[in-house]
């Protein structure tokens, strides 16, 4: 089975091409702020506190009737790059589950237990029996632990026999394994993963295509995270919310069951109601699979602010990926754009958005320097390591850029690095060199990494590589060139205040 997930996974990463900014077209219509009712001037103001919070923000679309008013990427990211959604695709699972309640197949009022007859515990408590796939679709799960051991089946034989704390239904907890039950769910009603099932009803329609989905050991979807969608693909999927299930004019799943799914069943603080002085959204209630918000908004959300940002009754949407670490701070910013979010169409503006908006990229980790290689290969044969690497290999071309390959017996792992810029390419790595980066334990290649370096010191060079696979994992570098010997540190590998990974070998030409 791992071996087939492998291929499936493979092959949809390769289905990506690709192709330039300005080329990629997501289909979905544009007009100007203007247009819709809303002042360029609280767009432009939007970015503006988004560039001085210091919040890393990789790509905003702000959709407004149906259509995108603003957007823009910080480059290395582009349009045509997916991105990780982690638990966004939370959202995504109880779609799912919606098509199937529509389809007959399920009802959410549906016993748990009698999905998995043969993964029961010995003994099923009173609570077990009256578990429901609402109470998985809402978090009220009530099991005293949200932690559960193994992958794949054993995992939902886990959950299943979990200790209860509270009756199902009457308290709220975050669980990811919820999720998961619910894709398992959808598997044992369809025979299909949940990405087979959303293909035909979900996707095609709304033109998503190259999505990669991961999966648990028995080839299940992850059904608490590991999608990868582009910024537009979710940008149509907060149109199809925002328009009740209908799109391009044809209504795919019912409006009930987004309007059920898009209330508050249950409150995380205070189980009668919402905290009315909350200064975050943590407290304003939870959906089938997505979070309540203040100002009468709901959002699909992964960590790190993978986030679809609904106001339904401002047919208004703010979609983001990212590594942001202040989910409020970024929401309060959102905010501040709803007053100039109106019913009328507005005079044109002077403001030219697109140019307002060209000059926001992330942060270069350096300034470029003069390189001292270039037009040369080095390659040096390392020391035994934890890392099991062998070789590294130095390409440097003409202007000074570099590819760096990392050889092990398994696998060799090329990186590039642009010496004045970001260099993207396709990378076939799978390990990670740094806690910061996720390993590919999925195998899932090729996928997109930007890398860039600069010569910090006398035969010092710096390098640092971001991977598009996962939001946040950044690793940085530090080789040192001292005759034939290298020494190659990994910096931080062991969290922030951790010493470096130091690595040495030696010239092998």
């Amino acid at each position: 089975m791992k071996s087939i997930k492998r291929i499936i996974l493979s092959a949809a990463m390769l289905l990506t091409a690709f192709v330039s900014a300005s080329a990629y077209n997501d289909g979905i219509p544009r007009s100007t702020p203007e247009a819709e009712g809303v002042d360029p001037q609280v767009i432009t103001k939007f970015f503006s506190d988004l560039d001085k919070s210091g919040l890393e923000v990789h790509s905003i679309m702000i959709i407004r009737h149906g259509k995108v008013i603003a957007e823009h990427w910080w480059a290395p990211y582009a349009p045509e790059y997916t991105h990780a959604m982690y638990s966004c695709t939370k959202t995504f699972t109880a779609t799912a589950i919606g098509f199937a309640v529509q389809e007959g197949l399920l009802k959410v009022s549906d016993k748990v237990i009698s999905f998995f007859p043969d993964l029961l515990p010995d003994v099923i408590s009173e609570d077990l029996a009256n578990l429901t796939v609402e109470h998985l679709l809402s978090m009220s799960v009530g099991h005293k632990s949200t932690s559960y051991a193994g992958s794949g089946l054993p995992q939902v034989k886990s959950f299943l026999a979990a200790e209860f704390q509270y009756h199902p239904g009457t308290h709220f907890a975050y669980n990811i394994s919820a999720s998961h039950m619910l894709s398992n769910i959808i598997t044992r009603v369809t025979g299909l993963s949940i990405k087979e099932y959303l293909e035909p009803r979900l996707f095609e329609p709304l033109g998503i295509k190259d999505i990669v989905w991961e999966m648990d050991d028995d080839g299940h979807n992850m059904g608490n995270g590991g999608s990868h969608l582009r910024t537009s693909d979710m940008a149509k999927f907060g149109i199809f919310l925002m328009n009740k299930g209908k799109y391009n004019g044809k209504q795919l799943l019912n409006s009930e069951w987004i309007e059920t799914g898009t209330r508050p069943h249950i409150y995380q603080k205070d189980p009668e109601g919402p905290e009315k002085d909350a200064k975050d959204d943590g407290g304003q209630g939870y959906g089938y699979q997505c979070w309540m918000g203040r100002n009468g908004s709901y959002r699909a959300i992964g960590a790190m602010n993978q986030v679809i940002l609904v106001f339904p009754d401002k047919d208004f949407a703010v979609i983001s990926t990212g590594a942001v670490r202040d989910e409020t701070g970024f929401n309060n910013l959102v905010y501040e754009m709803l007053p100039g979010v109106g019913d009328k169409k507005l005079k044109a503006s002077k403001i030219n958005l697109e140019q307002e908006l060209a000059g926001y990229a992330l942060k270069k980790p350096f300034e470029p320097t003069v390189p001292q290689a270039k037009s040369e290969t080095r390659k040096y044969r390392m020391y035994q390591n934890n890392y099991g690497i062998e070789k590294v290999d130095f390409r440097f071309d003409a202007n000074g850029n570099c590819q760096v390959t990392f050889e092990t017996p398994a696998s060799n792992t090329n990186l590039d690095f642009g010496v004045t810029d970001w260099k993207i390419r396709q990378t076939d790595r799978k390990m990670a060199l740094a806690r910061s980066s996720y390993p590919n334990t999925a195998d899932i290649t090729p996928y997109y990494s930007a890398g860039m370096c600069a010569w910090t010191g006398k035969d010092e060079l710096s390098a640092q590589s971001l991977s598009f696979f996962n939001a946040g994992a950044t690793e940085n570098f530090r080789f040192t060139f001292d005759g034939d010997k290298l020494k190659m540190e990994i910096l931080g590998s062991g969290g922030p205040n951790a010493a470096n990974v130091v690595l040495e070998g030696v010239n092998c030409k």
